[in-house]
């Protein structure tokens, strides 16, 4: 473990799964980062036996790369055909659940060793509100950047004192609507946790339209503010 990051680092942008039968490449590329980013970040922060939680697991990267590396995998996951299809391929499948990750804390999770996620990005000129399923009643962004602090703080719960936590983040453009998702996640996660650094990661073979992408660095250390 060598927890000195540097603030700028490039990776090789490589998708070694295929895409599950009832998603798309798109939807894949769109909703899931590279196992090399996983790999770098648990070498740095963990160890064989540690365990390993993402709130957002989607399609399943950084549980997969925890069990092959020899951590122990854990996980949330709204989305049925996504927690099925991930779960029927983990050795540890017990270990993600189908559900909100709002109510982690409802379930007998262990206290965890690191955490890394991206969770659900979401526009600001958008209505619908990914973490509360597109209801109407929770529409807007927010309501969306109120209940992303709130997992995260329910999160600040999960994880050991001094923990770290990686956020994989994007900006976020449309037309002429520009989103500063990190910016806005990352002042709403430090309220509950520690900043401790943005590192830029430069993809290496990636998509033009895609040549870097972000990553904030939280310390669990005991910060709550109202």
């Amino acid at each position: 473990m060598n927890k000195k990051t540097p603030s700028l680092i490039t990776l090789p942008f490589k998708l070694e799964r295929e895409a599950p039968p009832f998603e798309t490449y798109d939807e894949q590329y769109s909703d899931k980062y590279p196992e090399s980013l996983v790999r770098y970040f648990l070498k740095k922060y963990t160890k064989k036996g540690d365990y390993v939680f993402d709130p957002f697991a989607g399609l399943g990267t950084t549980l997969f790369v925890s069990e092959e590396t020899g951590r122990i995998p854990y996980g949330m996951e709204a989305d049925q055909n996504r927690a099925e299809w991930v779960a029927s391929q983990l050795e540890n499948w017990t270990g993600l659940r189908h559900g909100d990750t709002a109510k982690m804390l409802h379930h007998d999770f262990p206290k965890m060793d690191f955490v890394m996620t991206s969770p659900p990005f979401m526009h600001k000129h958008m209505k619908a509100n990914p973490l509360y399923s597109g209801d109407p009643k929770k529409s807007g962004y927010n309501n969306y950047i109120k209940r992303m602090r709130y997992i995260f703080e329910q999160l600040s719960k999960l994880v050991k004192r001094n923990g770290y936590i990686i956020v994989h983040l994007d900006n976020l453009q449309h037309k002429q609507s520009f989103t500063p998702l990190v910016w806005d996640i990352g002042s709403a996660i430090s309220t509950v946790m520690k900043p401790e650094k943005e590192i830029i990661v430069v993809w290496k073979n990636g998509r033009d339209d895609y040549p870097y992408t972000h990553c904030l660095l939280f310390k669990n250390a005991g910060i709550r503010k109202k």
